[in-house]
């Protein structure tokens, strides 16, 4: 297909942007960790927090120290003090912290199935107390780039499978 130099010149690239392709993917990598050391702090504070003040006086701690929109993410609405759970395809149950449960307006995009490549926000959630445990359901609200509005609703056990959190 390729002979002498347009082969040379193809094999140079590919090399280098596989180089560089190594090089992002052990940042990203190495950045992931942190981010999981990191939330894993952020978890275990907000947990002292809601164990010594309680939840209100937690949420208006969070709000007089203007921390309210950076802690949202760890942060629970509809969902029970403790653990959730909910169910894998294997049959285990995974347990899901109560600060990952995601609030109303979280940007979200679909990864795959009718929807993917659909982006939109989580209209609502529904935690409810299901046969194998508390089961947390989100609604969506999808749009894709021609302009196409769609609603669907996706279980918090298929996060970064089927769906994920932008």
């Amino acid at each position: 297909m390729f002979e002498g130099p347009k082969e040379d010149f193809y094999i140079g690239e590919l090399k280098a942007a596989l180089d560089e392709f190594g090089k992002i993917d052990g940042e990203m990598e190495r950045i992931a960790e942190e981010r999981r050391k990191r939330s894993k702090m952020v978890k275990s504070l907000m947990s002292v927090l809601h164990l010594k003040v309680g939840e209100e006086a937690t949420k208006k701690l969070l709000e007089k120290y203007e921390l309210h929109d950076m802690a949202r993410p760890f942060l629970y609405a509809n969902a029970p003090s403790g653990v959730l759970r909910t169910r894998r395809r294997r049959g285990r149950k995974k347990e899901v912290d109560p600060s990952e449960v995601l609030q109303k307006g979280t940007r979200v995009k679909m990864l795959s199935g009718n929807y993917n490549g659909f982006s939109g926000v989580v209209a609502s959630s529904q935690t409810r107390q299901g046969r194998r445990g508390l089961d947390v359901t989100y609604f969506l609200n999808l749009d894709d780039n021609r302009g196409n509005r769609k609603r669907t609703s996706v279980k918090h056990g298929t996060l970064s499978k089927t769906w994920l959190v932008l």
